[in-house]
């Protein structure tokens, strides 16, 4: 929906102008320097930019194995209590000798908030950098092959960041309990 909405703005801007100076060699390769400066010059998402079939195969088992070890993650805060290899954590402690329980749940707005400031400081990055990627890949200059890794880079590079986002607090929400 970005991807159209960029480009449909970007064509109603532009519609003045003939179509060779929007494709002028100068501007595509501001972008492309730019594109590389937002994925990261020495990241392995560049590869996303190229052509090559080889650096194409080692982003996507880059990303495939990014996201076998998070579903590592998703399958231990399940909460299935029959299993015994989850790690969901029973917060309610009962006494045998008292009627009352007492929830050990260390999940506090404190804690929530630090973990905020984690995630943001640590994904806010890519998910920009992701968007900005979509955004790049709207723009009519560019080649369709190129708008297309552009959008492709973009979008699974977003995906697998929100995915971790998600992982990260379902596993913290299923995990955190005091030891007392």
């Amino acid at each position: 929906m970005l991807a159209l909405a960029v480009y449909a703005y970007d064509k109603y801007k532009n519609r003045e102008l003939p179509r060779s100076s929007l494709r002028r060699a100068s501007v595509t390769n501001r972008d492309k320097k730019y594109a590389l400066s937002t994925l990261g010059d020495g990241s392995v998402y560049q590869f996303f930019l190229g052509t090559s079939i080889t650096g194409w195969i080692i982003v996507l088992l880059t990303l495939a194995t990014q996201v076998g070890m998070l579903f590592v993650f998703v399958e231990g805060a399940e909460v299935d209590l029959s299993d015994d290899n989850i790690d969901l954590i029973y917060s309610w402690k009962c006494s045998r000798d008292q009627d009352d329980c007492r929830n050990t749940s260390d999940l506090t707005w404190r804690g929530w908030t630090v973990f905020g400031v984690l995630m943001a400081t640590h994904l806010l990055k890519d998910l920009i950098n992701g968007i900005k990627m979509i955004v790049l890949s709207a723009k009519e200059r560019h080649e369709k092959n190129t708008r297309a890794r552009y959008f492709v880079g973009g979008t699974l590079m977003t995906t697998v960041t929100s995915f971790t986002l998600y992982v990260s607090t379902i596993y913290n929400a299923a995990i955190a309990t005091s030891k007392y």
